[in-house]
């Protein structure tokens, strides 16, 4: 079922693509989910498709606890403005799993280790799905 903006129901739409984009991105299958937050898969597979399931903010909550994002990030609309990220692809040393890091963010930090001037205060990326350390993808 899909949902007009001017619709109220158009927020679960984007929660549930969010939800299951995340849930890739770590790794996990809906079961998995399901049973981290416990909540039957049969709710989480519901949210993450296109039929309109309702939900609380604290399953919200408990959901977005469990796969280690904000309620914000969560929540967040990808339709409003399809602004192009300029990223970079990093790859885990470990699981070979790549993650596009936005040149943004990497600036930050290499703002904050210039400031430092100390490779200990420069955080390094971890793999969301096995905690391995993520370097920069070689073009």
């Amino acid at each position: 079922m899909r949902f007009n903006r001017n619709d109220e129901n158009y927020v679960y739409g984007f929660v549930g693509k969010n939800i299951k984009k995340f849930r890739k991105m770590r790794g996990l299958t809906q079961d998995e989910l399901a049973e981290l937050v416990n909540y039957s898969p049969s709710f989480i597979a519901n949210i993450e498709s296109s039929t309109h399931q309702t939900f609380s903010l604290g399953a919200l909550w408990r959901i977005a606890s469990a796969l280690g994002v904000s309620l914000h990030e969560i929540c967040y609309d990808n339709n409003l403005g399809s602004k192009k990220v300029n990223c970079t692809t990093y790859t885990c040393m470990r699981c070979s799993n790549s993650i596009d890091m936005p040149i943004e963010v990497i600036d930050i930090f290499d703002f904050i280790y210039t400031i430092g001037k100390s490779k200990e205060i420069y955080p390094t990326f971890t793999c969301p799905k096995c905690g391995g350390k993520l370097i920069p993808k070689k073009k």
